[in-house]
């Protein structure tokens, strides 16, 4: 009986996987990008961790890089002219020596430390965030931090993402405002980041084939989450993402200790 044959940058990245651990990617890929289409962030968040279960650790950020940075460019362009950038500015030097130094982590940590961390680091933002706690503004000359700190995060884990949001959504109250920065400002994150992962080795001709396979599935995630932005509530939707997330990140950081 004949076969389905994987494309060749497939089948080399996700080597060992069986062909349901295949449409798994797939799904969770889609989801991914749903919720980024409704929040503007979260993809690696959702992704990473069970991507890690099928792919190198290491390749999982560098891959999601690429598709956020495609996602997350078209989004800026489409609301430019609410965008921010005095606010972006203030975010963007501590963000690039932040991912600067993240990266530079990620091509020398072990993959089970690397693993461990990135489960600990979704368990504990999905409980953290599952809370609800009440956030002061950040002053202005604070961006650095929060810039540094999201720019490790995301150089590292590919989650930076919801630190700028904490930031810009404090500081901008209005929301079509806080949307297009934070949009661009994703953008300018994830292709910085492609440009310290190309630099390090971390991307290659395979990885952009896989980026460019796994393109439907981000196209469906944007329309799939179109959809749930009419139905689902926002408070029922936060809380069913941050136990996705506890459970997730638990379950890669278990597996990385056996």
């Amino acid at each position: 009986m004949p076969t389905l044959a994987l494309p060749p940058s497939l089948a080399d990245l996700f080597s060992g996987s069986s062909p349901s651990t295949l449409l798994a990617v797939f799904a969770v890929v889609a989801l991914a990008y749903a919720i980024f289409a409704l929040l503007g962030f979260g993809t690696a968040l959702i992704a990473a961790t069970p991507l890690a279960w099928a792919m190198p650790v290491a390749q999982v950020i560098p891959l999601l890089a690429l598709l956020d940075g495609a996602s997350a460019l078209r989004r800026g362009y489409a609301n430019r002219q609410r965008v921010d950038l005095a606010a972006i500015g203030r975010l963007l030097p501590g963000m690039v020596l932040g991912q600067a130094l993240g990266v530079a982590l990620l091509a020398v940590l072990p993959l089970r430390v690397s693993a461990l961390l990135l489960g600990g680091f979704v368990a504990a933002y999905g409980a953290w965030s599952l809370r609800g706690a009440p956030r002061r503004s950040p002053s202005a000359r604070a961006a650095w931090l929060w810039g540094g700190v999201g720019g490790v995060l995301g150089g590292l884990f590919g989650s930076g993402g919801f630190v700028y949001a904490s930031y810009l959504q404090a500081r901008l109250p209005d929301r079509d405002a806080f949307r297009a920065s934070q949009a661009v400002l994703i953008s300018a994150s994830t292709l910085w980041r492609i440009v310290l992962c190309a630099l390090s080795g971390l991307i290659d001709l395979r990885l952009l084939g896989v980026a460019v396979l796994l393109g439907p599935a981000v196209v469906l995630g944007h329309r799939i989450g179109a959809l749930i932005d009419r139905r689902l509530s926002a408070d029922g939707f936060r809380r069913a993402l941050n136990l996705m997330l506890i459970a997730s990140g638990l379950a890669l950081a278990g597996r990385s200790l056996l």
